[in-house]
């Protein structure tokens, strides 16, 4: 299967299912993206509340186009432009 699914998909399990470790690359991660330019608006802020990591909350990568609720959670898959 395609790293990029496999990613998405572990990243949303992890946000389900969430573990310290994760949880803690999850919150440097944000930190970074929080700060892209490529972190944009989504709709997503309803429909998938991210209560552990709030500056990340509804947005969405426009370089890749992951949810980074997800996208910073799963440990297949780099950020696109190279950030972490």
């Amino acid at each position: 299967m395609d790293n990029k699914f496999m990613a998405i998909v572990s990243g949303f399990k992890n946000y389900a299912f969430q573990n310290k470790e994760i949880e803690e690359l999850a919150l440097e991660r944000a930190r970074i993206c929080a700060e892209c330019p490529f972190a944009v608006e989504t709709m997503f802020k309803q429909i998938l509340p991210d209560d552990s990591i709030k500056q990340i909350e509804g947005l969405k990568c426009s370089d890749c186009g992951c949810i980074l609720s997800a996208k910073v959670r799963q440990i297949i898959d780099s950020c696109p432009q190279h950030k972490w």
